[in-house]
């Protein structure tokens, strides 16, 4: 990292602990004077460091802070999931892993609702969080207690939906689920994701294929066959678009768009 990101970084969590106020963080710590924000000796006496080493923090110093320390500072400021992962990757560390089931922000559940094509949320294991009403009419398994995109998708009900489905599908769909599960070794839900998809038929010999482990097995424009047949007596080419919260990367929000924009989704 850089002497002037290191120094940019200090700048913002000098900025972070002036906004905290010191009642809530003390606890038990004397609050000394009437002061409206924490110190650099507040947090190094809760940190359990000299104020010389926090001090260098703030200043952007390069030194080897422990990843203890920075998880202390984390939770003694509150600070969001994007501020923590900001400071945990300006001091050399691995940003934890965000804790599912946050609450989900009404102004994108709304937002998904609104949409007229198939619109869902979705956590970091695909299980569905929520979906759209033209969801539930075109894939009425997404409106089912315990949907989970991942195992729908493997299972031999998809394979009637999901055309071409080993050539344009599963391919790219396994590449996303692995890359997912060697990122968060500790996921117990999406370790039984993969097991529940591993046992499908004819999985786990597309699991060994290099075709699953090619960086971008999509071929095309990622443009892909589903059959929709309220919508058109032919499988319909849709794009899927994935985005999130700008500060929770625990949920994605995945809306199936047809390529012919013209096509009403009743």
């Amino acid at each position: 990292m850089t002497n002037a990101r290191r120094e940019d970084l200090g700048r913002m969590l000098r900025a972070w602990r002036r906004a905290r106020g010191p009642a809530p963080a003390l606890g038990s710590l004397p609050a000394r004077g009437h002061r409206t924000y924490l110190t650099q000796l507040d947090m190094a006496l809760q940190l359990g460091v000299s104020e010389r080493w926090y001090r260098a923090l703030e200043k952007g110093e390069d030194r080897r802070y422990s990843r203890e320390m920075i998880a202390g500072v984390c939770r003694i400021l509150d600070l969001a999931p994007q501020q923590a992962a900001a400071l945990h990757r300006g001091t050399g560390h691995e940003p934890p892993e965000p804790a599912r089931g946050r609450g989900l922000d009404p102004a994108l559940v709304q937002l998904m609702r609104q949409q007229r094509y198939v619109s869902y949320l979705c956590d970091q294991a695909w299980d569905v969080i929520e979906a759209n009403v033209v969801a539930a009419r075109h894939c009425p398994w997404l409106a089912r207690p315990g949907a989970n995109v991942m195992t729908w998708a493997f299972s031999p009900e998809a394979r009637y939906q999901l055309r071409d489905w080993e050539d344009r599908w599963a391919a790219s769909l396994l590449t996303r689920l692995r890359l997912a599960w060697q990122r968060r070794p500790d996921d117990a839900r999406l370790d039984e994701v993969v097991r529940e998809v591993r046992a499908q038929p004819g999985v786990a010999a597309l699991w060994d294929s290099p075709a699953s482990a090619a960086p971008d097995p999509l071929p095309g424009d990622g443009a892909r066959p589903m059959f929709f047949p309220l919508v058109a007596p032919d499988p319909v080419d849709v794009r899927v678009l994935a985005c999130g919260p700008y500060d929770d990367a625990t949920v994605r929000w995945h809306l199936v768009m047809p390529v012919d924009s013209t096509l009403a989704f009743p």
